[in-house]
């Protein structure tokens, strides 16, 4: 006979924290990436809470929630990275929980159980890549990861208001809404439409007169703009109001400009830059998925009455493990979320039609939110890269759908859903098996010690070229002296403690089509650094490979000038494929006795 699962409550929130924390334990000191992207998460907080303003002391292209927040981190535990990931991982904690919350609503326990296994395996720890910073303990950009947090608090509080009717929870989501705002677009668009789409159907669903809807969209909007207002007038207080503007606005105008769309970068992240082949990858991608699950649907469904379903599970279980496992390129799994769009759309058409009964209006409401968030990376869709943040509610959503709506309607149909069940979650282990040896790889190469104490990290074979780097500025510059690295790793001014006498961090193609060279090059001459290191970057991926050669010629040519290399560290940086740094020192700058 076919009986429901039914499964303890603690049971998956336990799982979840086990996996969590033998991940944590797993890649601990390993997530974060010595050079990129991550040492300006660093940085900027770190000079914010020294006293600096955002916007007008540090560039910076994002809202200013991020930033100010990971300051107040700084302020209140101390400065330093194991400050920073600690503060991390108790959002992590925090987001596990909130979706842990809103997936059992929309599924069931072992859905919600599966899904959080997923995230913790997959998105919270990956490192796919060779850059370590797609993950929730060191992000790229923690505008993502806070956005995802305040994304997931306003759908919590319209899940209540949907329980109590009350505005309290309106207003709260919409204060979420205008937090997300002060993050990214990606996740303030995401997050708008998701939440419009809820509290919209949520009220038709009740019945509320068109009097009470309206108000209720008032107080939802205008909670949305207090965190932007508040934003507004405080960082009014440091700059001038046009200033303070831009900088409440965060990167909108960099998004409206077209300065993204006309970097090949963006182009190739979403797949457009070979569309052709992107739309043969998600084709070959949901052919797999058709491959797979059709067959076990239609074996299901022929299972009509089966006495024994669960040994028919375990079976269908193991030997799908086995088979997949053992005979399955990993490329393929690698691969697999090409096709989440497609498939998320198909969810999004389910649930407005209403086969999830009373939980369509939340579940249709999120996949709007998976799909918005997918559409950066529409044709080019990984679990890993800008994934680890984009295509993570996409995947949770599917993971939703497999383990818990489809084996539902199989059983109602008098099938035997235990067993495409089971189908589903060996899928989801190989899955998530494959990502966790490519990740297992990069950790390993990760033997490296970088900085000390409190800011110690583990980093790859370029380590040793960095921490060389950094003993060579403890010598050689005097307490105080500045430093400037172009065209990327501000990771050296903050385990150096040696401030930018610029407003700028990064010289990479992003800011200099966004900034303008010229006015680049006049901050670095107004407040020339007393040192300069120059760090190997290959920027291929924006179609010019290397900074001097490439892209920046007149602020290298600036450098070349008025600084003379005293060492070089590993190979010649900008020069080949091989990693190096070279130091260089102001020619008017003494050397310290």
């Amino acid at each position: 006979m076919n009986t429901p699962i039914r499964v303890p409550g603690w049971v998956g929130p336990a799982l979840i924290a086990g996996a969590g924390t033998a991940m944590l334990a797993w890649t601990w000191g390993k997530c974060a990436d010595p050079l990129i992207d991550f040492g300006r998460e660093l940085y900027v907080p770190w000079q914010l809470s020294l006293g600096r303003v955002l916007y007008a002391d540090v560039a910076y292209l994002n809202g200013p929630l991020s930033p100010y927040l990971n300051a107040l981190w700084f302020r209140l535990f101390g400065i330093g990275i194991r400050t920073l990931v600690i503060c991390n991982v108790a959002i992590l904690a925090a987001i596990v929980v909130l979706l842990h919350r809103l997936l059992e609503q929309i599924g069931d326990r072992l859905a919600a159980a599966a899904a959080g296994l997923t995230f913790v395996t997959l998105f919270a720890f990956g490192h796919v890549t060779a850059v370590g910073n797609y993950n929730f303990v060191s992000p790229y950009c923690h505008e993502m990861t806070h956005g995802l947090l305040f994304a997931l608090a306003a759908f919590c509080c319209l899940a209540r208001h949907d329980r109590t009717a009350g505005a309290i929870p309106v207003a709260g989501a919409g204060v979420a809404v205008g937090l997300v705002f002060l993050t990214k677009p990606e996740p303030f668009v995401a997050t708008s439409l998701a939440s419009l789409v809820w509290l919209g159907l949520g009220l038709r669903a009740s019945g509320a007169r068109l009097g009470r809807a309206g108000r209720l969209f008032g107080v939802f909007v205008g909670a949305a703009l207090v965190p932007p207002l508040v934003a507004l007038a405080l960082l009014g207080r440091s700059m001038p109001a046009g200033e303070a503007l831009r900088g409440t606005l965060g990167s909108w105008p960099w998004v409206l400009g077209g300065q993204a769309s006309s970097l090949a970068f963006y182009r190739d992240l979403m797949g457009t830059e070979h569309l052709g082949a992107s739309l043969g990858a998600m084709a070959r991608s949901a052919a797999g998925y058709a491959a797979i699950l059709v067959p076990t649907a239609g074996l299901a469904l022929a299972l009509h009455g089966a006495r024994w379903s669960w040994r028919i599970a375990v079976g269908g279980f193991l030997l799908v493990a086995l088979v997949l496992g053992a005979f399955s390129a990993p490329s393929a799994w690698l691969e697999a979320p090409r096709a989440l769009p497609l498939v998320t759309l198909g969810l999004a058409v389910a649930a407005s039609g209403g086969l999830l009964g009373p939980r369509r209006v939340p579940a249709l409401a999120l996949a709007v939110f998976a799909l918005a968030l997918l559409a950066k990376i529409f044709f080019n869709v990984h679990a890993y890269h800008y994934g680890f943040a984009l295509a993570m509610p996409a995947t949770l959503l599917v993971v939703v759908a497999l383990v818990g709506w489809a084996p539902a309607a199989i059983t109602a149909r008098g099938g035997c859903g235990a067993l495409f069940r089971a189908v589903a979650l060996a899928c989801l282990l190989v899955a998530a098996l494959t990502h966790l040896e490519v990740s297992g790889r990069r950790f390993a190469a990760k033997t490296h010690p970088v900085g000390g104490g409190a800011d110690m990290l583990l980093a790859d074979a370029r380590g040793p070229v960095v921490e060389a780097a950094l003993g060579a500025l403890a010598r050689q510059a005097a307490a105080g002296q500045s430093l400037a690295v172009l065209p990327e790793g501000v990771m050296l001014n903050y385990l150096s403690r040696r401030a930018s006498p610029t407003a700028y961090t990064n010289f990479m193609p992003p800011e200099l089509a966004f900034y303008g060279e010229e006015r680049m090059l006049a901050a670095l001459r107004a407040a020339p650094p007393d040192y300069v290191a120059l760090v190997h970057k290959d920027t291929r991926e924006y179609g010019v490979r290397f900074f001097g050669r490439d892209y920046g010629r007149r602020l290298y040519a600036w450098i070349r000038r008025n600084y003379r290399e005293v060492a070089t560290f590993g190979a010649r940086p900008l020069h080949d494929q091989r990693f190096g740094i070279a130091l260089l020192r102001r020619v008017d700058t003494p050397p310290r006795t």
